[in-house]
């Protein structure tokens, strides 16, 4: 009974597994995709039943479905962006199964577009004509889709009416891709005044673009003028009224707006509505706008019920008519200064009724190099003299000037002056010879600090070596010549012969091992000599604490004595380093390492390094 029952399970769950097998559904790779104009749409729908088919719905115009495959090709005209088509597996009018496929189509347009050309300046696309002026309009479309440009068509209307193609006095000529208007107004159309042009232009994949054009009509406008002439320049006295008549005329008749612009309100400068321009200044209120003289006055004259209002300007200069009172140098004397340091001085100058921005200074005279400035009556005067100006005598050279003052009304004060100069010693030169010897000194001192050091250490290493040598090689003979008291073909007999052997390779070794080394210690002290000249002669210099080109010692005698002697005694120095540098590079164990470092430089594909392989031109 229980085997019945399992095999009953069995033949159970075979036939649900069955049946789900045979489920009737639709079955799609993908239900989502991504096209756009001129491209085509392609896939396959599976289905798991036979004897059924597939049918669709909401599909675009073109679109096929041939048994289980579908395809589209999205035409260039196609208007939209998503599509969902839905597809259903019927049988025997029997619906079994629906799926859906959504497709996104990038209709991103690229229209063509515009190039327009003319005549007469367009104020943001609006074109104001009047009669009698000429009007030349050139537009030109361009394809952004083709690359032939001119592959456009035209097509075009006025006043917004699609059946308005022309106009009076208008004449438009197309020629491929590009549209030619010429219009002269007439006056008889003066009484519409608006008027539009609209043109439109279609690429080969029908992208069509559109240009408003607006023109607006305006009589011809003459503009107003000065009834009487304006001058350039008028003068105002203290506690005077100045009264200028500044009226225009329309000549059509228009009133006119007019605008004062002046830089003050002191005194209440007034203009008219018609055009009459008053001011009156006290003499305390002269004084203070002293540095506003000449006063620039700009006047306009601007209609105002014209549609295309003319604007007229006038500008003039108002100068004060006051007692002149001449400039006045307050301070000014004879100076002594010395080479390399820079003289500066401040002379005052006075002018009770002047701006100081316009007197002229001037100094004749003035040696080369002699800079000066004059601000708020105070005259800066700047100097710095060379080194070259005093001569090999020695004796101090002198300027003789003459500082002039004139103001705008020809008024002048004048005064001469001496400026002396007197030697003083080149300390920017002398610092830089001290700097170039103490750097020299300097890295002298290091690379023979760093030769003594391997030559202090070498040498400790080959006596300890000779010591050990000499030992052995008294040891080898002793034990040579005592071989007959050994007892005979012993071992001690027979190790005699060797053991000379030992004593005549350790007494070659000691004998021809070592035989640079007094050329090796005679160097060594000669270097170490050097190497302590140049550490005393840096520290000699030290004690006068240079430490800038504007050191006081650089002055001190004692000091630049010393510098004297030292830079002529280092051409001998830099001889002695550089032979004491090529004696070192002929020992034995140096030449080792330069082999060595040699190789591992060329093993790197570098430069060799090392204190073995400095550039001696650099010394």
């Amino acid at each position: 009974m229980r085997h019945l029952l399992i095999i009953a399970f069995v033949l159970s769950t075979f036939l649900s597994y069955s049946q789900a097998d045979t489920i009737p559904q639709l079955v799609l790779k993908r239900k989502f995709y991504q096209t756009q104009i001129g491209e085509s749409v392609y896939f396959e729908i599976n289905k798991t039943t036979a004897g059924s088919h597939i049918e669709m719905d909401n599909a675009p115009e073109g679109a096929m479905l041939d048994s289980t495959k579908f395809s589209w090709e999205v035409p260039n005209e196609y208007v939209g962006q998503n599509i969902i088509i839905d597809f259903r597996l019927v049988q025997d009018g029997k619906l079994l199964d629906k799926n859906s496929v959504f497709i996104s189509i990038d209709t991103e347009t690229n229209p063509p577009t515009f190039l327009i050309e003319s005549n007469l300046p367009d104020d943001k696309g609006i074109y104001h004509l009047t009669p009698d002026t000429k009007l030349t309009l050139k537009i030109t479309a361009e394809s952004q889709v083709s690359r032939k440009k001119d592959k456009v068509s035209f097509d075009y209307f006025f006043n917004e009416n699609k059946n308005l193609k022309s106009l009076d006095s208008v004449s438009i000529n197309i020629d491929n891709n590009v549209l030619t208007l010429e219009w002269t107004p007439l006056r008889s159309q003066l009484d519409d005044k608006y008027y539009s042009l609209t043109v439109l232009a279609v690429d080969e994949e029908h992208q069509v673009n559109e240009k408003n054009i607006l023109f607006i009509l305006n009589r011809n406008n003459q503009p107003p003028y000065f009834i009487y002439p304006v001058m350039d320049e008028y003068y105002i006295s203290p506690s005077e009224k100045l009264e200028i008549d500044l009226a225009a005329r329309d000549p059509e008749g228009d009133s006119l707006l007019y605008k004062l612009d002046i830089p003050t309100k002191m005194g209440n400068p007034k203009l008219s509505g018609d055009g009459k321009f008053t001011w009156k200044l006290n003499q305390d209120q002269i004084m203070r706008l002293r540095r506003f003289f000449p006063v620039e006055v700009t006047v306009e004259a601007t209609e105002i019920s014209s549609n295309n209002p003319h604007t007229i300007i006038k500008r003039f200069k108002i100068q004060k008519n006051v007692r002149n009172q001449p400039p006045k140098i307050l301070n000014l004397q004879n100076q002594r200064i010395k080479e390399g340091l820079t003289f500066q001085k401040t002379v005052f100058i006075q002018d009770g009724n002047d701006d100081p921005q316009e007197l002229e200074i001037d100094i004749r005279g003035a040696p080369k190099g002699m800079d000066w400035t004059f601000k708020d009556n105070m005259l800066n005067i700047e100097w710095t003299p060379g080194f070259d100006v005093v001569g090999v005598e020695m004796k101090p050279e002198s300027f003789d000037m003459l500082l002039i003052v004139k103001d705008p009304f020809g008024y002048v004060d004048q005064r001469a002056f001496t400026i002396t100069v007197e030697h003083r010693e080149d300390t920017e030169l002398t610092y830089r010879t001290y700097m170039e010897y103490r750097n020299d000194a300097v890295q002298m001192v290091e690379v023979l600090s760093q030769i003594n050091a391997e030559m202090q250490d070498r040498e400790y290493k080959v006596q300890t070596i000779k010591k050990g040598l000499s030992i052995v090689s008294m040891f080898s003979a002793t034990y040579t010549a005592m071989g007959n008291v050994y007892e005979e073909d012993g071992t001690a007999q027979k190790l005699v012969p060797y053991v000379g052997a030992v004593a005549i390779i350790a007494g070659g070794i000691n004998a021809f091992g070592f035989n640079d080394f007094p050329k090796y210690v005679d160097l060594r002290e000669k270097s170490y000599v050097l190497h302590q000249k140049l550490r005393y002669v840096l520290g000699v210099l030290g004690e006068y604490r240079i430490d800038g080109p504007n050191s006081p010692n650089l002055e001190n005698a004692e000091f630049r004595d010393q510098l004297r002697s030292f830079e002529q005694s280092m051409i001998n120095d830099k001889l002695d380093f550089k032979r004491y540098y090529a004696k070192f590079h002929t020992l034995n164990y140096v030449k080792k390492r330069m082999s060595r470092e040699r190789r591992i430089a060329a093993k790197y594909n570098r430069k060799p390094q090392g204190i073995l392989f400095l550039d001696m031109d650099e010394f």
